[in-house]
């Protein structure tokens, strides 16, 4: 099996159990949950690392769209009656992570910085939205992942 359809097999598992627990009134609704559903996440989802990594700065793994958001919009759609199998789709296209340096992180998490840790850039859509318009308006650029990192 190609890791595209594990990462699309594994996000329509995550629909469920977002759609579960919104009957439960959000209970279990977690961003861990990407961290451990598909294991190592990184040989499923990795997408690259930048330059500052090849240049030996600590590592600090990233999901290139912020797992709460990945979440929120899930739950969003689900509440709207959209299928299962096209929030499954566009969440497999989401869910990625990029291998970035903890300075660059931190300008794109903090509030004095991008502040977007938890969010992606205004006016970014779940449905049509470029995956990686939060790296790219940090100015990080991604080379090809060498050994998982």
């Amino acid at each position: 099996m190609e890791k595209s359809e594990s990462v699309y097999r594994a996000s329509l598992l995550l629909v469920r159990h977002f759609k579960d627990c919104l009957e439960r009134d959000g209970k279990g609704l977690h961003s861990r949950v990407f961290n451990y559903f598909l294991h190592p996440e990184v040989h499923f989802v990795g997408v690259g690392r930048s330059q500052e990594i090849i240049d030996g700065e600590p590592v600090h793994p990233e999901h290139v769209v912020p797992c709460a958001v990945l979440i929120d919009e899930s739950c969003r759609l689900i509440k709207k009656g959209v299928p299962e199998t096209e929030i499954a789709h566009l969440m497999s296209k989401h869910w990625k992570i990029a291998f970035i340096s903890k300075e660059q992180a931190a300008r794109l998490d903090s509030k004095n910085g991008l502040n977007l840790k938890h969010r992606m850039p205004e006016g970014w859509r779940f449905e049509s939205g470029d995956t990686y318009e939060r790296l790219n308006l940090a100015e990080i650029e991604l080379f090809p992942l060498v050994d998982g990192a």
